[in-house]
């Protein structure tokens, strides 16, 4: 099943659908070589490298969330007391801009 494009310009982006979105591409791209699909696969291969260099098994969870950074003050008003208290933020680049892992 196709899911949607992933783009830097998205507030959230769930780092599952991230890595889903990478294979359905590699899938697709066996099939029909587009220029759309080439360039969107390298944009996400290098944020998941991006991401997977900031992390690490203790810090990094599979469904963990990317915040645009313009979105990160919204964000953390729907976060409750404790969970604002605790959230641990790492910068992360997407093709020029930031976006913040939540750990």
């Amino acid at each position: 099943m196709e899911s949607g494009p992933i783009t830097n310009t998205a507030d959230l982006i769930h780092t599952d659908d991230l890595f889903a979105r990478i294979k359905w591409l590699e899938q697709e791209l066996n099939y029909r070589c587009t220029d759309e699909y080439s360039e969107e696969l390298k944009a996400l291969k290098s944020l998941a490298r991006n991401v997977e260099n900031i992390t690490s098994e203790h810090t990094y969870q599979r469904s963990a969330e990317l915040i645009r950074d313009g979105y990160l003050p919204e964000y953390r008003k729907g976060l409750d007391e404790a969970a604002r208290g605790n959230a641990k933020f790492s910068s992360v680049d997407f093709d020029g801009v930031t976006y913040w892992l939540r750990h």
